[in-house]
C-alpha cells in the first residue's frame, strides 16, 4: 500500500513542483524513487520532472552519485517485442508473456542529455556524457561521450572535452 501511495504522489506532484522549484522537485523525486526501489549510490545532482522511469521493476535501475538527468528522458528496463510478434506469427498468446527485463546502470557524475532513451541492459561508467537525443544500449567505459542513434562513443573522452573549456 505504501508503494502505491508513493507512486501516486510521485506521478501527481512532481511536475507542478518542478514549476515551483527544480531543486525541491529533484529532492522529492530522489526520495520517491528510492522508496519505489531505484538504487542510488549517493545523491543525484539533478533529476528533471520530465524523466520517465520504467515502472516494470524499479530495482533494476541503479543511479550513481552526482548524476544529472535532463528533460524528456526515458529509462527502460523491459522489452516485450517478442510477445507482440509471437502473437502476430502464431495467432495466440503465450500463457507467460515473452519478454525480458534487464538492469540499467548509470555511473557517478554522468550527464544524460535531453530527449535521450536509455535501453535495457545499458551500463554507463563514471563521468559519461550522453548527447541530446541519443538512443543508448550497451556497456560504455568511464569517460565515454555517447551520441546518435544508435548511440556510439566518439573518440574524445569527457576529460579531454572538459579540458578544452578550463
Amino acid at each position: 500500500m505504501k508503494k502505491r501511495a508513493i507512486k501516486f504522489l510521485f506521478r501527481s506532484i512532481r511536475l507542478p513542483l518542478w514549476y515551483i522549484s527544480m531543486e525541491k522537485c529533484s529532492k522529492f523525486q530522489f526520495f520517491c524513487l528510492k522508496e519505489m526501489g531505484v538504487k542510488f549510490n549517493g545523491k543525484p545532482r539533478y533529476l528533471s520532472a520530465k524523466v520517465w522511469f520504467d515502472g516494470t521493476d524499479y530495482s533494476l535501475i541503479k543511479i550513481g552519485n552526482n548524476v544529472t538527468i535532463s528533460s524528456n528522458i526515458r529509462i527502460l528496463t523491459h522489452d516485450w517485442a517478442l510477445d507482440t510478434i509471437y502473437q502476430g506469427y502464431y495467432g495466440t498468446r503465450q500463457d507467460k508473456p515473452l519478454g525480458r527485463t534487464r538492469a540499467v546502470e548509470i555511473g557517478d557524475s554522468c550527464f544524460i542529455g535531453t530527449g535521450s532513451l536509455i535501453l535495457p541492459g545499458t551500463k554507463l561508467g563514471k563521468c559519461c556524457i550522453v548527447g541530446a537525443g541519443a538512443v543508448v544500449r550497451g556497456h560504455f567505459p568511464d569517460g565515454s561521450i555517447i551520441v546518435g542513434n544508435p548511440g556510439k562513443a566518439i573518440e574524445i573522452n569527457s576529460k579531454e572535452y572538459l579540458n578544452k573549456f578550463i
